[in-house]
């Protein structure tokens, strides 16, 4: 076998998937959220753009046994963020367009893997149970972390979040 053919044959499968499309995250339903469930988990997400205009999406994770809740950030954005150390607490703050903010308990930047993003959580508790709580009025946010902004987040049906983060608890319960 010449060395060309082996080189060939070894590629193939790397170059057969620069043609693939890779879909990124859920699909949003008619109100502008997709939900998950997996390993005890519950996700909403919802989706917006960035300063560029680029597509990106906000993810609230509430785990079932002892209500933690987080928000992580998905999207094109995050390449600028390649150098950050992923070690380093970063917390986030959640504005929701009823005029109240949650801060979180810890965040930062999850880069190098395969899912990269930004996070923010706030741990078991008493901080989870009033964000989660703010959810329910709300039918926007933005999240700031280390001096950049995201969203505004919209969706249909003013507490839509909350209710689906709700629903998905008690069939999964």
């Amino acid at each position: 076998m010449s060395i060309a053919l082996a080189l060939g044959l070894a590629l193939s499968p790397v170059l057969a998937l620069q043609s693939v499309t890779l879909v990124d995250g859920p699909k949003p339903d008619a109100n502008g959220l997709a939900a998950e469930y997996g390993s005890g988990v519950c996700r909403i997400s919802v989706f917006g753009k960035d300063a560029d205009g680029e597509k990106i999406r906000a993810e609230f994770a509430r785990r079932l046994r002892d209500g933690n809740l987080s928000v992580s950030l998905y999207g094109p954005f995050i390449q600028q963020f390649q150098d950050a150390d992923p070690e380093e607490n970063f917390p986030v703050t959640v504005a929701f367009d009823t005029g109240s903010s949650a801060p979180s308990r810890s965040g930062g930047y999850d880069v190098g893997g395969f899912r990269e993003s930004v996070w923010g959580g706030w741990g078991p508790g008493e901080a989870s149970d009033a964000t989660y709580a703010a959810l329910r009025g709300a039918s926007s946010f933005s999240v700031s972390m280390d001096g950049n902004t995201y969203g505004p987040f919209t969706w249909t049906g003013t507490g839509a979040v909350w209710a689906a983060l709700d629903d998905c608890e008690t069939e999964n319960s």
